[in-house]
């Protein structure tokens, strides 16, 4: 039921508004008195058995009654109202309906602490209308549908009831949904929807199953006929008011430990959020504290090789030291392309590129490797793919490391191949590095572009690397707007390809004939 709303604060919008709402609450309420006076008049001797359920609608109240929202109200005294009715006619059954909705007031004033602000009283007198104006109008449908007010017989009057307890739920419904409606300015019909129309049948039930029920029971054997009904039904309802009680209890429960984790969660990405800071300045004192000492250890470490005359000792330990910054500078190099990749800082500034001289670029630095381990490299670019789009810089970055992966784990005296062929599905030329080395597990193929996802097998445990190149070369390509994919075998080989743009403004017969040869590094094209 409908408890009665706040009052609203003394402005002139608000009094207008709220204006028509004042007007259907005072006259619902003055209907529900002129009821009261009604049928305290119609009361007759033979309707002492009023009283009994009074008391029932009042145990009804107290024990089933259970909040739906903050102004409705649900609770199994319709039963006994609708039972009433039956027994005594529809005046007697206004009269422990009223009973009932002001009872139902108190119960809601308990539980709400006394937090409303509008006047007990007018909310009192409110639910008494709202509960007893619906039984009168029950009482006389179900007397004009053919039922007998004192002599229940559930087969027979069966359809009577139902139109009673149909009428009874929309004229209760109907006054629900009115003052709701003028309360929050929202439609009847949506107010209705959300928070009624899933209890109407249920209401229904109760009224003809349990009220019927009760009439029966009472007719058969009095008081002891109404306990046999009436105790189990209240025990029943009791228990699931306490089951619903209980669950909400943890839904409470349940929102408690959401918002703590949301709150931790919070702190958490705040740590995240420094640790980034953290991170950020690391990478720039990499950058500007290791990147510096390392290229003057190199650079002064070349000088002494190429101006001093050096016992094969002191030769062998410069080189080291050569060897070693380098491998130092490749790594903070790689570290800081990780970060400007995370960050969407890594900068490619694409142009019209010939494919060869990146090819011959990156193979100017890893010939000597290769040459170390007898491998043999062949070069094989379509002349449609002579021309793509892309940094130059990086697209030598990237062969540069896919040729160095190829080096690293093909056993000596093997192959490598560099191809390039036009796409037979899109603009783009796919450019391959395979090589005839151990392969990788088809596993481990999923993993081979994470970061340090570096293969650990006994035949290459001398190789060198950080597991940061592959995917380095995936950002690489993927900023470029290509693909990077591998295919492989164990013991047979590995091919890693990706995708360029092609420049589509330049054809074969432009390139100029230096750009064929591979010649300056010991090379041929295939």
């Amino acid at each position: 039921m409908v408890n009665s709303p706040q009052k609203p604060e003394p402005t002139t919008d608000k009094i207008r508004r709220f204006e028509p709402f004042q007007i259907y609450t005072a006259c619902v309420s003055g209907l529900g008195v002129a009821l009261l006076v009604w049928s305290l008049g119609h009361l007759e001797p033979s309707h002492a058995g009023v009283l009994l359920f009074i008391g029932l609608v009042i145990v009804a109240e107290l024990t089933t009654s259970e909040n739906l929202s903050p102004n409705l109200l649900f609770s199994m005294s319709a039963a006994v109202t609708f039972a009433g009715i039956l027994v005594f006619g529809p005046l007697p059954g206004g009269l422990v309906a009223m009973v009932g909705g002001v009872v139902s007031t108190l119960v809601m004033e308990r539980r709400q602490g006394g937090r409303r602000r509008a006047p007990l009283l007018q909310r009192a007198l409110f639910n008494m209308a709202g509960f007893g104006l619906p039984a009168p109008v029950a009482g006389w449908i179900y007397i004009l549908a053919g039922g007998i007010v004192g002599e229940v017989a559930l087969v027979s009057n069966l359809l009577p009831m139902v139109l009673a307890a149909v009428s009874f739920e929309a004229v209760n419904a109907g006054l629900v949904v009115g003052v709701v409606s003028l309360q929050t300015s929202q439609p009847a019909v949506q107010i209705w929807r959300q928070n009624m129309s899933w209890i109407t049948p249920m209401n229904i039930l109760s009224m003809v199953v349990g009220g019927g029920g009760l009439a029966v029971g009472y007719q058969i054997a009095g008081i002891l006929g109404l306990s046999v009904f009436f105790l189990p039904l209240v025990l029943t309802i009791y228990a699931t008011r306490l089951y619903v009680a209980q669950t909400k209890a943890q839904m409470d429960r349940l929102e408690e430990i959401i918002a703590e984790r949301t709150e931790d969660l919070q702190k958490a990405n705040v740590e995240l959020r420094r640790l980034d800071r953290v991170k950020t300045n690391f990478f720039s004192v990499i950058n500007h504290e290791m990147r510096t000492p390392l290229t003057a250890i190199a650079g002064y470490t070349e000088l002494l090789l190429e101006r001093t005359k050096l016992s094969p000792d002191q030769g062998k330990m410069l080189q080291t030291i050569k060897s070693n910054s380098h491998r130092l500078l490749d790594l903070v190099n790689n570290i800081l392309d990780v970060a400007r990749l995370e960050e969407g800082k890594l900068t490619v500034v694409p142009a019209v590129m010939g494919m060869l001289p990146a090819v011959k670029q990156a193979l100017a630095v890893i010939h000597p490797l290769a040459q170390v381990k007898h491998i043999s490299i062949n070069v094989d670019v379509s002349p449609e793919t002579a021309y793509v789009w892309g940094d130059p810089q990086r697209v030598s970055q990237i062969l540069v490391n896919l040729l160095s992966n190829a080096v690293k784990f093909t056993p000596d005296t093997g192959t490598i191949t560099i191809s390039a062929r036009r796409s037979e599905t899109a603009d783009e030329a796919v450019i391959a590095v395979t090589d005839t080395g151990v392969g990788i597990p088809a596993e481990r193929l999923p993993q081979v572009f994470e970061r340090f996802g570096r293969l650990e097998r006994a035949e290459i445990q001398h190789t060198i690397g950080t597991g940061l190149g592959l995917s380095i070369v995936r950002g690489l390509v993927e900023a470029h707007g290509g693909r990077i994919w591998v295919e492989s075998e164990e013991g047979r080989g590995t091919c890693f390809a990706f995708t360029l743009p092609l420049a589509a403004q330049h054809t074969s017969e432009s390139i100029p004939e230096e750009q064929l040869t591979l010649e300056g590094i010991g090379l041929t094209r295939s």
